[in-house]
């Protein structure tokens, strides 16, 4: 087991996870951190789907991922777009490979406890040594803790707490 983990998850089950990742990522970022990642924000559901557009947009270079797809009237499956996602994970991998000190994702969710989603991006951070920051709700807390095993700790949703995290990570870093 390393004497620091190097990955951690936000557990939240209500609260504006989005916003209060965005702060973390200011915040560590004015303190001098390479931040890299991805964080999602929601539109207006318009036109005839029922949710939201929702988009992902990447810390660092701000460039934008429409992640979700129209489905149609009536629809009520995941409107996920996979391809759009795994655009935005190989973006942000090159960025990663240029050089990071912090990688930040918006969720460890559905896709990722099925092996799916940014779990080959955390993979990839995991090889470079680089720091992985995400979140996880109470239903994918088992493939969570499957996932990271003893890599990986939990974090509550508290600045402090995941601030003091992500500066620790980076004097393990530079200790080794």
């Amino acid at each position: 087991m390393t004497s620091h983990p190097l990955l951690a998850a936000i557990r939240f089950d209500a609260g504006d996870i989005d916003a209060f990742l965005s702060e973390i990522a200011k915040r560590l970022d004015a303190s001098g951190l390479r931040i890299r990642g991805a964080l999602q924000s929601r539109g207006a559901a318009t036109g005839e789907c029922h949710c939201a557009d929702m988009d992902l947009t990447t810390l660092g270079s701000g460039k934008t991922f429409r992640i979700s797809q129209p489905l149609g009237a009536g629809s009520r499956g995941c409107r996920l777009h996979p391809g759009a996602l795994a655009d935005c994970a190989a973006y942000i991998d090159d960025e990663l490979r240029a050089g990071a000190d912090l990688l930040i994702l918006n969720r460890f969710g559905r896709g990722e406890s099925e092996g799916r989603g940014f779990r080959d991006l955390v993979a990839s951070a995991i090889t470079l040594g680089v720091p992985v920051l995400t979140a996880v709700r109470p239903i994918y807390a088992e493939g969570w803790r499957m996932f990271g095993g003893d890599t990986a700790c939990d974090l509550p949703m508290e600045r402090r707490a995941v601030i003091d995290w992500a500066l620790q990570s980076q004097e393990a870093r530079n200790a080794a």
